[in-house]
């Protein structure tokens, strides 16, 4: 089997290496193996390289931690049926078996038939960002239509989907970004307004496009002084979510703070929930698909045997929308 493969910690160049011969996954009684059509990237799988993601696996592990492609084969406890399905989901990527290599494995209990008119590159990215975004934004954030949504990174993955989300349920979207291009690309996909950090102010701008009344919700993949920056623009009895530290630390708040406003910290980690939490989530996001509210954004589709562009392509900071590796394609 050919698989990208990371044998030791590092820098991305410096450890994922290409293996025309790798070992060939055996399935599990609850598994299913995927001929992998198109694997979905992000920044945990550079911050895996260099060891610095919470749920980095052991070496040597195979990067990407959602794909898309057809069942080959299923373990004993699953219906056979499900050979030949076209599928989307996680892999199991802490298992050291993610999907950027001709196959995969996942859970029989976390795979969604890919709907017609959705293309495989879509499909590999859409159940992370989509999920992390649900999770965050009406999970945990309750957003509602009368809320002001900021929302950092927006120009990546999970912001992008972020955005696509609370507008898809009526929201105001305040997006942030750096740069006129992916501030432009920002306001392609939705947001109402883009606070370009690179040329302005995040406090002060939030503040003066809600007219001083700061937002409701921040949705943070981003952490950092970004983070400190939006958590001082927030409104009263706002929510601040808190998803990830792309910056490469996490937001500073201080406990008292969240006193004197009402403000409420609140983590968003889209893992631990039952499967039928994921399903009825998966189901919402499908109707919002469906009705063209969702789309998986990004012309960033490497092929594979360019595996390490596309996550030196992340590690670059460059990233519009979601990067993905077609592996076999359609």
């Amino acid at each position: 089997m050919r698989a990208w493969q990371v044998n030791s910690f590092g820098e991305p160049a410096d450890v994922l290496t290409f293996n025309d011969n790798a070992a060939l996954f055996e399935t599990d009684p609850d598994q299913v193996k995927i001929k992998v059509e198109a694997a979905g990237l992000g920044l945990p799988d550079v911050f895996s390289c260099q060891n610095s993601y919470p749920l980095t696996p052991p070496l040597p592990f195979v990067p990407s931690q959602e794909a898309a492609g057809t069942i080959v084969e299923v373990g004993e406890n699953v219906d056979t049926n499900l050979i030949d399905q076209r599928v989307l989901g996680p892999t199991l990527f802490q298992e050291q078996r993610g999907g950027l290599a001709e196959f995969c494995l996942m859970s029989a209990q976390a795979i969604y038939e890919i709907p017609d008119g959705m293309s495989s590159e879509e499909a590999a990215g859409f159940y992370i960002p989509y999920q992390t975004a649900w999770v965050g934004l009406i999970h945990r954030g309750k957003i509602t239509a009368d809320d002001t949504v900021l929302i950092l990174g927006a120009s990546g993955s999970s912001g992008c989907a972020a955005v696509q989300l609370a507008k898809a349920v009526g929201a105001r979207v305040i997006a942030v970004a750096g740069g006129p291009e992916k501030s432009r690309f920002c306001l392609e996909i939705g947001a109402d307004e883009v606070i370009d950090h690179h040329s302005g102010d995040i406090t002060g701008s939030a503040r003066e496009l809600t007219k001083g009344r700061g937002v409701d919700v921040i949705f943070d993949p981003v952490g950092g002084k970004p983070g400190r920056a939006a958590f001082k623009a927030i409104a009263f009895e706002g929510r601040f979510v808190v998803i990830g530290f792309a910056s490469g630390e996490w937001a500073r708040v201080n406990i008292s703070e969240t006193l004197l406003t009402n403000v409420s910290l609140v983590g968003a980690m889209p893992s631990g929930f039952s499967s039928e939490f994921y399903i009825d989530a998966h189901h919402d996001l499908m109707e919002h698909w469906n009705d063209g509210k969702l789309k998986v954004v990004g012309n960033q589709v490497f092929k594979f045997e360019d595996g390490l562009k596309a996550i030196q392509h992340i590690a670059s900071g460059k990233v519009e929308g979601k990067v993905v590796v077609s592996v076999s394609g359609d």
